[in-house]
């Protein structure tokens, strides 16, 4: 009975059906890597989460800035017309009583 059974693990051992040989595990290894190398860039580089966090701030910030910018412009078109209004409206008229 033995005989059979070493004659079955010295054929597996012939054939190379080992359960993972050192080359299955080495490339199952590198390929975990480099799909880690490849998400980790996808997600923290150049182009990644953080340049999308640094434009949404800053179109926070000019959001603002524009806001701030309107108030300001309608406060000095009200000065303007204000200013307007008390200029004497005889210099542009011309008096015709001849």
């Amino acid at each position: 009975m033995s005989t059979i059974t070493d004659e079955i693990v010295e054929r597996s051992v012939q054939e190379g059906d080992q359960s993972f040989s050192f080359l299955q595990i080495l490339f199952l290894i590198l390929s975990v890597l480099l799909a880690a190398i490849y998400i980790g860039d996808t997600l923290f580089g150049k182009n990644s989460l953080e340049v999308l966090w640094s434009l949404q701030k800053e179109q926070k910030n000019l959001s603002q800035n524009i806001d701030h910018l309107s108030y300001q412009n309608a406060r000095l078109q009200k000065k303007l017309f204000e200013l307007k209004s008390l200029l004497p409206e005889s210099s542009t008229k011309v008096d015709n009583d001849d």
